[in-house]
């Protein structure tokens, strides 16, 4: 596996934020859709690497994705852990992330808190958004299994 250089991981990282930038001022402006751009923060990272994909769109542009160290793809609990666990990255003035220049795997804080890695990967363009589209599907049956027990 080739770990992604922190080059690659800030590129996704920019890309993901304009698109969630766009879709949050779109909401800002609705009373009613305000409460959905809160919910797509919430899922957006952890939906996107948890599928088959293993990673967000501008990871996916960025030609990287997120697996267990094992090599295997994350859970949505592993992708929750490293969603929030990004926070205390970012809460310790950068310094989580960081921590990714200075070990053999790259990996940030909330890499290590998470059991994950960032590696290279090249996409088959073929059924990119059908995937994405059955993982919201997956998770939205889930969540509605679970609550109507």
């Amino acid at each position: 596996m080739q770990y992604s250089a922190i080059w690659r991981r800030a590129t996704a990282a920019i890309i993901d934020t304009i698109i969630l930038s766009v879709i949050s001022g779109i909401c800002i402006r609705s009373f009613f859709l305000f409460p959905l751009g809160f919910f797509i923060h919430i899922f957006y990272k952890p939906i996107f690497e948890s599928s088959r994909v293993r990673a967000t769109p501008g990871k996916y542009l960025a030609e990287i994705s997120v697996v267990k160290e094992n090599g295997d793809q994350l859970d949505l609990k592993t992708a929750y852990v490293r969603y929030f666990s990004s926070w205390l990255s970012g809460a310790t003035l950068g310094l989580g992330y960081a921590f990714s220049l200075f070990n053999s795997k790259r990996q940030t804080l909330h890499d290590m808190l998470a059991g994950t890695i960032v590696i290279d990967r090249v996409y088959d363009n073929d059924g990119l958004w059908n995937e994405w589209v059955n993982q919201m599907r997956f998770f939205l049956s889930s969540m509605k299994n679970k609550y109507n027990q």
